[in-house]
């Protein structure tokens, strides 16, 4: 049959909702009234990989759905994000049957996976109910989809419903205009999770993670500041929902720590790009991811003392019975402070500040300042923008910490905080600096700033220690934490000298 190729490009925003707020959604004045009216349909769709997943592991999903009497086969190829809304890569083909044409796939990302198709089979379906809308919003038109949906694999079935919306024509910045309008009806969490994603992650046999650390922020020399940014904060959004998703059915005490690096990360590019990306909102978009990370704080703070201090301490004073009663009302306090952050996870305020975070990034006013100076410096190479900050927290880095043996317990968790920022500045702009021996010496230099960061981090959990409530069996844990302070201080004093007589990489 002959192939009658889409466009290769996907722009579409993703949006979980309760399956019981979706009837809201669609009541929506912009839904009832700004379209050409609705039309619902049912999809199936089968996912096809091998046994050991390659096609996912590549980044690419394929699938024939069955809509009617038509079947299309659509090959999707995930891009590094350049910004919030997904965009990939997608290859679509009307086909005869249920399975794979895989003629088709010549001139596609699946082309090199091809000489392995023998071991391609369906893994799992997925039974949709779908509600479309064509919306016409500013400047662009907007399919939003309400999808209904089952993943059925072998041992289960998974329900799940979300909102999509794909640009059609326009701009990608309306996507998210629309999406802030339509939360009026009820909170839409921002998701990054493909149909395909959903039903690996519900049928696949490996375990499930406990945390996502970040995903690699790839940037080019000759990109301007502004697309570097909408791409870091992309990859920050991303690394924090995939930890919430983890943190919203079981408290991992991983995930809720990835997801409070999550936060720190984006607050720190930020202030990065602060010059870049100054308009009225910035600074509450910046207080507000400050408040869903302290959110996370009591936990975080009490699974480190208990996992760094008491339960260490346990052989010590395995027979000691207020030891055991500390242990156990602290294990209950953390319990309750994971309970508390569910909870706070769940809150309209967090579903749909992370999407007003998302949308700021995207289309914020800071995009469209139209002064010399702020169009100067979001077309500044963001190269030029990254020798200049890195130097900058180098040198600040180096000043403070020369006495670091001498400095009082909040002077050098000071230090720690500017280690941090450094170590997410180095690892945001890492890909700028390849040549010569910048590889080798930005290895060195992250491989130091993260040994460093740990020794402080050390430090400042006895320091934090002492404030914890007090007993004779805690001050006695103390005491005995207190006498690794000296040794500390000698390694975080080697180490930082390792760090100063370092080559800066950005060098060349």
């Amino acid at each position: 049959m002959q192939a009658k190729p889409r466009a290769p490009q996907e722009i579409e925003l993703k949006l979980e909702v309760a399956p019981s707020e979706l009837e809201k959604v669609l009541a929506h004045p912009l839904l009832r009234e700004g379209t050409d009216g609705s039309m619902t349909q049912t999809l199936h769709s089968i996912y096809f990989d091998t046994p050991d997943y390659a096609l996912q592991q590549a980044g690419i999903s394929l699938r024939v759905r069955r809509n009617g009497d038509r079947r299309i086969q659509t090959i999707k190829a995930a891009r590094f994000p350049d910004g919030v809304a997904l965009a990939r890569n997608e290859w679509e083909h009307e086909v005869d049957s249920d399975s794979p044409d895989y003629t088709l796939a010549e001139n596609t990302a699946l082309k090199p996976h091809l000489e392995q198709s023998d071991l391609i089979q369906p893994l799992f379906c997925v039974t949709t109910e779908r509600t479309r809308h064509n919306v016409s919003f500013n400047s662009s038109i907007i399919e939003v989809a309400a999808d209904r949906s089952n993943v059925e694999g072998k041992d289960q079935t998974v329900p799940y419903s979300e909102l999509e919306l794909e640009l059609k024509d326009g701009t990608p910045g309306d996507l998210f205009r629309l999406a802030l309008a339509l939360t009026t009806a009820t909170p839409l969490r921002l998701s990054f999770k493909t149909k395909a994603g959903r039903g690996f992650e519900a049928t696949s046999s490996r375990e499930r993670p406990t945390s996502v650390k970040a995903p690699a922020v790839v940037l080019k020399r000759k990109m301007k500041s502004a697309e570097a940014f909408h791409a870091i904060g992309a990859s920050c959004l991303q690394h924090l929902m995939a930890n919430e998703a983890i943190v919203r059915h079981a408290p991992e005490a991983d995930a809720v720590h990835q997801m409070r690096v999550a936060l720190r990360r984006l607050r720190a590019a930020i202030t990065l790009f602060k010059a870049v990306v100054a308009d009225e909102r910035r600074d509450p978009i910046r207080a507000e991811l400050k408040w869903m990370a302290n959110l996370l704080g009591e936990a975080r703070d009490l699974d480190v003392y208990i996992t760094k201090v008491l339960e260490p301490a346990r052989d010590e004073h395995s027979r000691d019975e207020d030891y055991q009663k500390l242990l156990a009302e602290y294990q209950e306090r953390r319990d309750r402070a994971y309970e508390v952050v569910q909870e706070a996870i769940a809150s309209p305020r967090f579903i749909n500040g992370t999407l007003e975070a998302a949308a700021w990034i995207q289309v914020g006013d800071w995009l469209v300042d139209g002064s010399k100076q702020a169009r100067k410096r979001r077309d500044q190479l963001v190269a030029l923008l990254a020798e200049e900050e890195l130097g900058r927290r180098w040198k600040k880095i180096i000043k403070r910490g020369k006495n670091l043996e001498e400095l009082d317990p909040e002077e050098r968790h000071q230090v720690r905080i500017e280690i941090k920022k450094l170590r997410y500045a180095t690892e945001f702009f890492e890909s700028l600096f390849k040549g010569g021996g910048a590889k080798k010496r930005k290895r060195a230099a992250l491989s130091i700033l993260e040994a460093l960061q740990e020794t402080l981090g050390e430090l400042n959990d006895i320091a934090v220690g002492s404030h914890m409530e007090a007993s004779s069996t805690a001050d006695a844990i103390h005491q005995e934490q207190l006498f690794r302070i000296d040794g500390l201080l000698a390694e975080a004093k080697a180490q930082y000298q390792k760090l100063a007589a370092l080559e800066p990489f950005w060098r060349t």
